[in-house]
C-alpha cells in the first residue's frame, strides 16, 4: 500500500500541473536556474507540472516512464498500446507509454520489459528526442562530434546525439578548457528533459537546424566551395581539421589567402584596425575597403594594409577567399601614366584616378599589385620594382611654386561637369587662388596641398556640403551623417583658413593628436592614418596635386629632395647636439624635405622644414636619413 501511495504521487507530478506559471518567481525553484527559461517553457505547455507551491523540482531525476510521458504531451500523439510486460494497464504512466510506444519513439529492452521506474541517461534521451524528430519528419545532420567523452557514448547512440547537437538540442557541458563534455550516462533530469524537448519543438516548428556551427570544406578549381557533410561544434575543433576553410553560417570565418573587406556592423560606420593586443586601435578603414588576409580565428582576422599589420573584429569585415575574388584594385600604366583602378567588392565596380607618372620599371597596359602605392608587383607576386609617388611623400610644410593665379586657372581650365554645374565657370575655387596662397604664408602649409585637398573634397566646391555649409573640406562630415555633421562656415574664405589652422595644430604638428607625420601617406603613416576612412585619401589628394602640377608645367614635382628617417631622429635647431631637440620622431619613416647640407665634425646635416608649427627649420643628422626613390618615367 506504502509502495502503491507513492507511485500515485510520482504520477502526480507528472500529470497535473499544481502552480500557477504566473506565480513570482522568487518563490520558486525554478529562478536562476540555468535552463530557467526551458522549465518555465515545458510548464506553459502543459508537458510537465510541478509538485506544489513553487516546487518544480528541476534537478530531480528523470524515469524512462516520465520521459515517454512529456514526449507523448509535447508531440500530442495519438492513442496506442504498450505491449510491455512490466506495464500493465493499471500503470499511472501506461498511457503515455503506450502513445510514445505507438509511434516508435520509444522502445524496450530484451524480454520485452520497459523498466518504466529506471532513470533515463542522456544518451538515452538523446535516442527518444531523434526518433520524435524522425516522427516529425524533421531533416536530421549528424555533426562530428569533439565532446570529450565522445568515447564513452554508446555507440548505437552517437549518431542519435549528432543530431540533436547539429539542430542546437544539445550543447554539451562546459570543462571550463574551451572544452565540452557530454555526459552519456548521467542520469537526466526534469530540467535536461525539459530543455531537450522545448528546443526538439522549436526545431520541428523552424525545420533549420544550428546556424552557429562550423563547416570545413575546400575550393575546387571551378572555385566553388565544398563543404564536408558533417559540421563542428566549435571552431576550435574546426580549425584543427586543416580545412581550406572555415564557414558558420554563411560567413567565411578562415581561409588559406584572400581579401578581408571591411563591412562595419550595425551602429558603426567605420571598421577599426588593432593592434595586437586588440585593444589599441592603429587606424580605420570605410565599408568596401580592401585589406588582405593573413590569418584568423573565431573573433579576430589579422591583416595586412599599407605598411603594417593589425587586427579587425570578425563581425566588422567578410573573407573572400582568393579563388572567390571578383575583382581586386591594381595599377596599371596607359600612355605614360600611372592609373589606379580601385575595386570595391561590396559593389563588385571599379572606380579610378591617375595616380602619377608611371614608373620606367613598368610595362604599358600591364598589371600591377600594390598595398602602399610604393612598393610593385606583378600577378604572379613577384616584386617589379619601388617607386614614390612625390606628391604623397611630399613634407606639407614645404612651399608651392605656383602663385594664385596659376592656382586658379587651373580650375578654369577643367570643363567637367559637377551637380549639373561646369567646372570651369562655376567652381567657387576659380577664384580663391589667394586664400590658398595666404593660409600657406600664414599656417606653414603648402597652398597645392590644399588647394587639392579642397578639390577632392568638395567635387571642386559643387558638393552638397559645399553649396550648404560654405565647407569646402568636408570638415567634421563623419561619415554617419555627412552633411547634418559638417561644419558650416560663412563664407569659403574663412573655411579654407579655420581647416589650414586645424590641420596646422592637430595633424601636422608634433604635439598635435592626430599627428602622424607631416605628409599625405596612407593608412600606416601621415595624415591619412587618422583623417579619413578612405584608405586612399593621401593618394587621391595627391592625384589632384599631381594633375594640377601637369598642367601647370611641373614647377612642383621633384623640387625638393625627400628623404625617410632610418630609425628614431632628433630634429635639431641647428647642425648639432648643444641644444635640446625641437621634437622628435619616434620611429623609422617620417619624411623629410632636404634643403640644405651642413659639414660639420660629426658628419653631414641637413636642414629642414620643421614639422614644430612654431619653428620654420630644423636639422637632422644625415646618417639616419636617406633619400627615396620617386616615380620616374
Amino acid at each position: 500500500m506504502k509502495h502503491l501511495l507513492i507511485l500515485l504521487l510520482v504520477a502526480s507530478a507528472v500529470l497535473f500541473p499544481l502552480q500557477s506559471n504566473k506565480a513570482a518567481a522568487n518563490t520558486d525553484d525554478l529562478t536562476g536556474h540555468s535552463l530557467e527559461g526551458e522549465m518555465r517553457e515545458a510548464v506553459k505547455r502543459g508537458i510537465l507540472g510541478g509538485y506544489g507551491p513553487g516546487r518544480y523540482g528541476p534537478n530531480d531525476k528523470v524515469t524512462r516512464a516520465q520521459f515517454a510521458t512529456f514526449l507523448s504531451r509535447a508531440l500530442e500523439l495519438p492513442p496506442g498500446e504498450a505491449s510491455f510486460n512490466d506495464v500493465p494497464v493499471t500503470h499511472p504512466l501506461a498511457t503515455g507509454i503506450g502513445r510514445a510506444s505507438a509511434a516508435g519513439i520509444v522502445g524496450g529492452y530484451p524480454g520485452n520489459v520497459f523498466k518504466p521506474s529506471e532513470y533515463i541517461s542522456r544518451e538515452q534521451m538523446a535516442v527518444m528526442i531523434d526518433r520524435a524528430l524522425a516522427y516529425k519528419g524533421v531533416n536530421r545532420t549528424p555533426i562530428i562530434l569533439t565532446f570529450t567523452d565522445t568515447e564513452r557514448i554508446h555507440p548505437s547512440f552517437r549518431n542519435a546525439v549528432a543530431n540533436n547537437v547539429y539542430l542546437g538540442i544539445i550543447g554539451g557541458m562546459p570543462n571550463g578548457n574551451q572544452t565540452f563534455r557530454f555526459g552519456p550516462k548521467d542520469d537526466a533530469t526534469r530540467a535536461h528533459g525539459a530543455a531537450f524537448i522545448i528546443r526538439m519543438l522549436k526545431a520541428a516548428e523552424s525545420g533549420a537546424g544550428r546556424t552557429d556551427l562550423y563547416h570545413v570544406g575546400t575550393i575546387d578549381a571551378s572555385g566553388q566551395i565544398r563543404l564536408q557533410p558533417q559540421p563542428y561544434m566549435s571552431f576550435r575543433d574546426a580549425n584543427q581539421s586543416g580545412a581550406e576553410v572555415i564557414i558558420q553560417g554563411e560567413d567565411v570565418l578562415k581561409m588559406n589567402s584572400g581579401a578581408v573587406v571591411a563591412t562595419p556592423s550595425t551602429g558603426q560606420s567605420t571598421t577599426r584596425i588593432f593592434a595586437s593586443n586588440k585593444q589599441t586601435q592603429l587606424t580605420y578603414v570605410m565599408a568596401g575597403a580592401e585589406l588582405r588576409y593573413l590569418n584568423a580565428d573565431e573573433n579576430w582576422i589579422e591583416v595586412r594594409y599599407a605598411d603594417g599589420t593589425g587586427f579587425v573584429s570578425q563581425k566588422d569585415a567578410k573573407l573572400i577567399p582568393t579563388a572567390l575574388e571578383q575583382g581586386r584594385s591594381y595599377y596599371q600604366p596607359v600612355n605614360g601614366v600611372l592609373r589606379h583602378y580601385v575595386y570595391n567588392p561590396l559593389t563588385n565596380s571599379y572606380g579610378m584616378y591617375p595616380f602619377g607618372d608611371a614608373p620606367s620599371f613598368m610595362k604599358e597596359s600591364e598589371r600591377y599589385y600594390s598595398l602602399n602605392g610604393r612598393d610593385f608587383y606583378s600577378a604572379s607576386g613577384q616584386k617589379v620594382g619601388e617607386g614614390y609617388q612625390y606628391f604623397t611623400y611630399l613634407p606639407l610644410r614645404t612651399k608651392s611654386n605656383y602663385t594664385a593665379e596659376e592656382l586658379n586657372s587651373y580650375i578654369r581650365s577643367v570643363t567637367s561637369t559637377i551637380n549639373g554645374k561646369v567646372v570651369a565657370n562655376e567652381s567657387p575655387l576659380r577664384n580663391l587662388g589667394h586664400v590658398f596662397k595666404r593660409a600657406e604664408e600664414e599656417y606653414g602649409i603648402n597652398a597645392l596641398y590644399l588647394f587639392a585637398k579642397a578639390i577632392h573634397e568638395s567635387s571642386y566646391g559643387l558638393s552638397e556640403i559645399a553649396n550648404q555649409r560654405k565647407n569646402l573640406f568636408g570638415y567634421q562630415a563623419y561619415d554617419r551623417d555627412p552633411l547634418g555633421n559638417a561644419k558650416p562656415f560663412a563664407s569659403f574664405e574663412e573655411s579654407i583658413m579655420f581647416v589650414a589652422q586645424a590641420m596646422n595644430e592637430r595633424y601636422l604638428t608634433p604635439e598635435g593628436v592626430n599627428y602622424r607625420g607631416a605628409v599625405l601617406g596612407n593608412k600606416s603613416h601621415g595624415m591619412n592614418v587618422n583623417y579619413a576612412s578612405d584608405p586612399l585619401w593621401g593618394q587621391k589628394i595627391a592625384s589632384h596635386m599631381y594633375r594640377a602640377d601637369t598642367f601647370l608645367g611641373k614647377k612642383d614635382y621633384g623640387y625638393y629632395t625627400i628623404a625617410r628617417t632610418t630609425e628614431a631622429l632628433n630634429v635639431r635647431y641647428q647642425p648639432n647636439t648643444q641644444l635640446a631637440a625641437q621634437y622628435r620622431y619616434p620611429n623609422a619613416n617620417y619624411y623629410v624635405a632636404l634643403l640644405e647640407e651642413s659639414k660639420q665634425n660629426d658628419g653631414t646635416w641637413y636642414k629642414v622644414f620643421s614639422d614644430d608649427k612654431n619653428q620654420e627649420f630644423g636639422y637632422v643628422h644625415g646618417n639616419y636619413v636617406e633619400r627615396v626613390p620617386l616615380m620616374k618615367p
